[in-house]
């Protein structure tokens, strides 16, 4: 059985499983096994870990391990708690969602595109013109003024075969989201959105054997992998237009806070916090898609993964600035209502808990439903939200549903 454990409770005997425990590390290399002695153990402490997951089918058990049943609730509490203390004023929304939709989907087209390009012309030895990214990191910025939930909603509407594209897309309008709540200087957010679109363009430059490769990759092969973080770096640099900010995006978005990163491991403060906002935003979206060799989790399943990465791996205080940012029931999950009812979160309100939802699904005759649009924050509305599932449990394919 699994069970969480706080890394100062452990004992040699005991075994460590996936840091993660649902198979997904944020460093490939990290390798489950039997706590041999004491120095092991202070070992995890030191590298910034306090907790992680042990296997009592494997080796010791311990009165101090919790359930994950358990663990998951206290997550939960935990991450309920963190939203509510959002500030509302930085969720006013000027336009609405479906006046937003049809501006926010021409420019979600136009950045895929514009990143193909960009990556193509990598490929054939050019250079990349940095205006159009400006231009776009503008319009990313101006549309989650107006409404951030619109950008959001396409964001979670994926093809397999486009990842990296949609992938860099996405990573730039969740940074458009977070330096919104944070109140960046417009300036500066505008460079860390900038490099955000560029973040993965060094991945062009990674054999394609490597970089498609439908099975978990090799030790060589992610070697390999992780030199796109430096090309991305490099291909930035031969425009001396791109800020350092934006260089920065792409060169440290995988370095992590307890020098476990890559590709240069640099440690704490050694990293930019633009970086370090970047990190969340890439993180985020990576776990929640679909890849060839993993599916992707739920938002909320996400969060609460990123919270157990916080602290050795991830900046809190990003970590935590994001789900202010996107809410307790990210744009795209899929929710039990209180009347058994299913529904996909649609946009965010100020209140948090109560999101505007787009009920699908009935739970009673496990079928699909007439399609309405309900806000839970409304005085007179009575329904709440129960419970965040998997709509691959239920064969709902939530982009059907999301526009």
């Amino acid at each position: 059985m699994l069970k969480k454990i706080a890394t100062s409770s452990l004992k040699p005997g005991m075994y460590v499983a996936n840091i993660t425990q649902h198979g997904l590390s944020l460093h490939e290399h990290e390798r489950e096994g039997r706590i041999k002695d004491q120095t092991t153990i202070q070992s995890l402490i030191k590298r910034g870990i306090k907790e992680l997951y042990i296997d009592t089918d494997l080796g010791v058990d311990s009165p101090d391990a919790i359930t994950l049943e358990a663990s998951e609730k206290k997550l939960d509490t935990k991450i309920k708690d963190i939203a509510q203390t959002s500030e509302p004023e930085r969720d006013v929304k000027s336009t609405s969602l479906s006046k937003e939709l049809g501006k926010a989907t021409k420019l979600h087209s136009e950045a895929l595109d514009l990143v193909n390009n960009a990556m193509s012309s990598v490929k054939s030895g050019q250079s990349v013109d940095i205006s159009p990214f400006e231009d776009m990191a503008d319009n990313f910025m101006d549309s989650v003024v107006r409404n951030q939930n619109a950008l959001a909603c396409l964001s979670r509407i994926r093809k397999k075969d486009d990842y990296l594209m949609e992938h860099s897309v996405n990573v730039a309008v969740l940074m458009s989201i977070l330096g919104k709540y944070l109140k960046l200087e417009r300036a500066y957010l505008h460079q860390c959105v900038t490099g955000a679109l560029l973040h993965d363009i060094g991945k062009i430059l990674i054999p394609d054997r490597v970089l498609h490769k439908p099975d978990k990759l090799t030790e060589e092969e992610y070697d390999i992998m992780k030199r796109h973080a430096t090309y991305s770096q490099k291909i930035l640099q031969r425009n001396a237009r791109f800020s350092q900010v934006s260089i920065n995006v792409a060169a440290q978005h995988h370095e992590r806070l307890d020098g476990k990163g890559y590709p240069l491991g640099l440690k704490g403060d050694e990293i930019s916090k633009e970086a370090r906002m970047a990190s969340v935003a890439d993180i985020y979206d990576a776990i929640t898609a679909d890849r060839v060799y993993h599916k992707g989790m739920t938002p909320s399943n996400a969060l609460k993964r990123m919270m157990e990465w916080c602290g050795p791996h991830l900046d809190t205080h990003y970590v935590h600035s994001f789900i202010k940012a996107i809410g307790v029931y990210p744009v795209g999950s899929f929710v039990k209502l209180s009347n058994d009812k299913g529904a996909v979160v649609i946009e965010k309100n100020p209140d948090t808990l109560k999101p505007h939802v787009k009920v699908i699904y009935d739970f009673k005759t496990q079928s699909h439903t007439h399609v309405s649009v309900l806000n839970l924050s409304l005085e007179h509305c009575q329904e709440r939200i129960t419970q965040v599932l998997d709509p691959n449990d239920y064969g709902i394919k939530l982009k059907d549903f999301m526009l």
